[in-house]
């Protein structure tokens, strides 16, 4: 009777999860068509690599070490289950072995569940909220463990001597269970009750996954195989000719992907990608992780009324846009699409797409943006720069230099376009930087040529703003240049210039091998063909760029152009690589003034100043802007000095001191 109402009570379980779980994804179809089901092998090995082998849950080592014990407590045991179930008799040294790994992670286990209630309810990093759910959860999962365990040693303390059973921390458990003088049969009747308890716990356990945060064991892996796998840099395409579109853009829950409300189901709160969030650090109103929760509340709220009013054929009541309703209009154009969020993710939640998405439709569909914006927008619109200064003195910066420009180098074999982008064509300061390359490049004898005034912006800033009718008109018309021109190489010192070109132009058809000045100099002081002779002894920082480096994952050839300087001493900042932070122009921020909490830029320049720097160095015109303007802030330009690696490169090879220009000439 008790095996018969045991079989009832696991296909019930197993009923409540199945229906649970159908739920969820009921609630996922109400988002529109996305193609993720191809290349499945890479998606599957990325699961393996993501999910069982952790390996973005260990960038975190320490909470990230107690998740993985946790996880090796529930999966090793299904294992030897499983095999158990298949051979009746396993060998001896075979469950010798099973017995000694299911006692050890079972006290792994049952530790790092100990410390992860410490750390979240003792210690408590800022990053986590704690719910009454976070604490059931964490505590089902540990009297799991505690029962299976002191089941174990019952059945250690009633046999025996056990030959086919290594468990040191069961036995020691067995023999202070034999000191307490209870007879067989009393052991055999608290065996019994401890089976059925631990056995009741391990059902409601799986009846109640879909209704808890434990949910993320069925959203989390399927959001790391679905996950994108195209470029990083690349924001999903909108075909701005499609009739059947009444609007563009985000506004509504049902108008994100299946994919994106997926996304909102496997976040499991755990708060990375708010502390790495520039914004959420200088206490702008944006948190990644509020942003993907309130979405996902209004999700599990709207969702069954659109899925009723399916049902009934008929048209579900209108709600609000999202966009300063459920989302604070201040919170949506603080990003900076640093990415550092979506690096940081262990589940790989796509929070700038999203943001991106809402930003679309709030610029091409109501015309609402900070004001500072309508400036760039025009800008871009009547001289394809944001600033707006006249197309025809894109090319001054060279006068006086020998740059061919390829309309006028029609027949020669040009190695690479120098892409040369707005703001290191029209910045005094940033000139600098691009009259440096040129002259690395005459050195070089590289056959290269610039656009001139054929060049246009390639579209960046407008498409990170929301405006992607104004992105694809001046990406257009470049790849138009570029087709005029059978171009087949461009070089580019810009990281935002480089995503867009590399990772965005073949949306619209374009596709040429895009080099950034980064990985061109460390090539050739590789190959020999630049010499560095000349000393700068100085004490330098690296920034990475965010478009350079979590985009583009270029981090390695920058500081090994740094160390092939004779006498440079390089030095690293805490938050480095992948962890770097925003200098604060992205997204648009290099048109928009900050007026709320801190400046971005006056905190990175805090990380740099932790270095005791004499120089910091970067390979962005961004961030060399957002660090001039901090150093200018701070009263430091004696002190201080922000280069470009090209600049650097060009004074090691020609034994120059650069001067910089005075303050009065910057144009931006």
């Amino acid at each position: 009777m008790i095996k018969v109402f045991d079989i009832f009570l696991i296909f019930l379980a197993i009923y409540i999860f199945s229906w649970g779980t159908i739920k969820h994804f009921k609630l996922w179809r109400i988002g529109k068509e996305d193609k993720r089901f191809d290349k499945m092998g890479a998606r599957i090995k990325s699961f393996l690599v993501e999910g069982f082998a952790h390996r973005k849950i260990l960038q975190d080592l320490y909470p990230g070490s107690l998740h993985l014990c946790i996880f090796l407590g529930f999966i090793i045991p299904f294992g030897v289950i499983f095999i158990a179930q298949f051979m009746f008799t396993l060998p001896v040294l075979m469950a010798r072995l099973l017995s000694l790994s299911l006692d050890i992670i079972a006290i792994l286990a049952i530790v790092s569940l100990l410390l992860t209630l410490y750390r979240r309810y003792v210690t408590r990093p800022s990053r986590l909220d704690n719910k009454p759910e976070d604490f059931k959860v964490l505590a089902l999962i540990l009297l799991i463990f505690l029962t299976g365990i002191f089941l174990e040693s019952l059945r250690l303390s009633v046999i025996g001597k056990d030959t086919q059973t290594w468990a040191p921390v069961g036995k020691a458990l067995a023999t202070l269970i034999n000191t307490a003088g209870w007879s067989a049969g009393t052991k055999s009747l608290l065996a019994k009750i401890i089976f059925r308890i631990h056995f009741f716990l391990v059902l409601c356990t799986i009846a109640y996954i879909p209704f808890s945060k434990l949910f993320h064991l069925i959203s989390s892996p399927m959001n790391m195989i679905f996950r994108s796998l195209d470029p990083k840099g690349a924001l999903s395409f909108m075909d701005l000719e499609d009739e059947k579109a009444e609007s563009f853009g985000i506004a509504k829950i049902e108008e994100f992907t299946w994919k994106h409300l997926m996304d909102l189901d496997a976040c499991t709160r755990c708060g990375r990608c708010q502390e790495f969030c520039p914004a959420h650090i200088t206490e702008k109103p944006l948190s990644p992780k509020k942003i993907i929760l309130d979405l996902k509340d209004h999700l599990h709220l709207r969702a069954p009324q659109i899925l009723k009013a399916k049902s009934k054929n008929t048209e579900a009541e209108e709600v609000p846009p999202l966009i300063g309703n459920l989302i604070e209009k201040e919170a949506l154009w603080a990003c900076t699409t640093c990415r550092s969020c979506m690096e940081h993710c262990p589940v790989f939640i796509e929070h700038v797409d999203k943001i991106v998405d809402m930003r679309r439709y709030q610029v091409l569909m109501e015309s609402k943006f900070p004001e500072e914006l309508t400036t760039a927008f025009k800008g871009l619109e009547t001289n394809s720069n944001p600033w707006g200064m006249g197309r025809d003195s894109r090319a001054d910066w060279i006068k006086e230099l020998d740059v061919p420009i390829i309309s006028e180098a029609s027949g020669e074999d040009i190695e690479y376009l120098f892409f040369v982008g707005c703001i290191r064509s029209y910045d005094d300061r940033n000139k600098k930087v691009t009259i440096a390359m040129v002259r690395i490049l005459n050195h070089l004898g590289i056959k290269f040529a610039i656009l001139g005034l054929e060049e246009g912006c390639c579209g960046d800033p407008a498409r990170r703003l929301g405006n992607e009718y104004l992105y694809q008109i001046l990406a257009q018309a470049n790849i138009k240049t570029f087709n005029h021109y059978n171009i087949k190489r461009i070089l580019t010192t810009c990281p935002h210039c480089y995503n867009t070109l590399q990772n965005e132009y073949p949306q619209l058809g374009f596709n040429c091998k895009v080099v950034h000045h980064a990985e061109f100099l460390q090539e050739n002081i590789q190959n020999g063909r630049l010499k560095l002779e000349h000393s700068l002894a100085k004490r330098t920082t690296y920034h990475d760029p965010c478009y350079l480096g979590r985009y583009s994952g270029i981090y390695n050839p920058p500081r090994e152009i740094l160390q092939s300087i004779p006498s440079l001493d390089l030095r690293e900042m805490r938050r480095s690589r992948i962890d770097s932070m925003c200098c604060g122009a992205g997204g648009g921020w290099m048109w928009m003034d900050e007026k709320i909490g801190k400046r971005i830029n006056i905190q990175r320049l805090e990380d740099a100043l932790a270095t005791d720097p004499e120089w910091i160095t970067t390979a962005c015109p961004f961030c060399v802007t957002m660090f001039d303007d901090a150093i200018k802030d701070k009263n430091m330009e004696d002190d201080l000095k922000i280069w470009d690696l090209a600049e650097l490169v060009e004074q090691a090879l020609f034994g120059e001191k650069k001067k910089l220009p005075p303050a009065t000439e910057s144009n931006t």
